[in-house]
């Protein structure tokens, strides 16, 4: 069952009178610590949110899960693999080759009206020339949203799977957000391998994922030092703390074989911030492997882990 199913609210704390708000550190303590996501503990800049991870939830599909990281939820079903149309193993339009190989289909939606704070909705639709905000334009914002993590989400997962065994089958994998508070790619990556692992599907390794959120206090710096020394690494960011973030790393890896299956990287950030954020994001996708493996290792029942903190 979910826990905590309410769309997440940013939390009041009151301000410090000796704290320079000018700053990203300064704004940053006035909240002392970061929350956890279940509602009573709080965790540092280098630890995770409440995770709560499950499987077998869904009992006409293959296999399925569902990813708690804070407030964020997600929720995984696969099908397959399935024989597949020789329209689904078409010819490829860049070589004209025909793919007996398996065929891997992500989709990623947004659950309609549900989990989305009135804040970032307002943020992400279109504004008109007069101002005027679109509010039927909602639905294609999100859908290019969708779109674009749905082609991520195949791409990280693409390296896991043997798709050449799997002879002309597809196999489809549907994620349902249902409530968002940042790390949504994250989240689904947990989710997708969980639902393959309880569907039975040979993969070569779990793919774990994690984001760092970079704030910076000089960011038109260009002593690398300087501009280190001011940034802030946050591990597992906040939807609240991603829009603030002037950079974001995400990162997937398969963590037994060490191979890295996606890397992005946004803004302007130093070698070493960018080399700093990209350590931080391999020690959370090790301690999500660990937390993925233990829920498939132990018996199908609902399992919590606490934040996890790096030092």
């Amino acid at each position: 069952a979910l826990t905590n199913c309410y769309v997440p609210l940013p939390v009041v704390v009151e301000e410090e009178k000796d704290v320079d708000s000018t700053t990203s550190d300064g704004l940053w303590k006035k909240k002392k610590e970061r929350s956890a996501g279940d509602g009573k503990t709080s965790r540092d800049c280098q630890s995770l949110r409440y995770l709560s991870l499950d499987r077998s939830v869904l009992s006409t599909t293959d296999g399925s899960s569902l990813v708690e990281m804070g407030h964020t939820k997600i929720m995984c079903s696969v099908h397959g693999p399935r024989p597949a149309a020789s329209s689904s193993l078409g010819m490829s339009s860049k070589n004209k080759e025909f793919h007996a190989g398996g065929v891997l289909n992500c989709e990623i939606r947004f659950a309609p009206g549900f989990g989305i704070r009135p804040e970032s909705r307002v943020l992400n639709s279109p504004i008109n020339l007069d101002g005027i905000n679109n509010n039927n334009s909602n639905s294609n914002s999100n859908s290019l949203q969708e779109t674009e993590l749905s082609a991520r989400l195949k791409d990280a997962l693409s390296c896991a799977i043997p798709l050449e065994i799997l002879q002309k089958s597809v196999l489809d994998v549907y994620i349902l957000v249902l409530q968002a508070d940042g790390s949504i790619f994250p989240a689904s990556v947990t989710a997708a391998t969980l639902a393959l692992a309880d569907a039975g599907v040979e993969l070569y390794d779990l793919v774990s994922s994690c984001q760092v959120a970079v704030l910076q206090t000089n960011a038109d710096s260009t002593d690398d030092n300087n501009a280190n020394a001011s940034d802030l690494l946050l591990l597992d960011p906040s939807e609240e703390e991603t829009q603030r973030a002037d950079g974001i790393v995400t990162l997937a890896m398969l963590s037994n074989l060490k191979e890295v299956t996606f890397w992005d990287q946004t803004g302007r950030l130093s070698d070493t911030t960018s080399s700093q954020a990209l350590d931080l994001c391999r020690d959370g996708c090790l301690a999500m492997h660990k937390f993925m493996r233990n829920c498939l290792i132990i018996p199908t029942k609902h399992s919590n882990h606490a934040a996890n903190t790096f030092s």
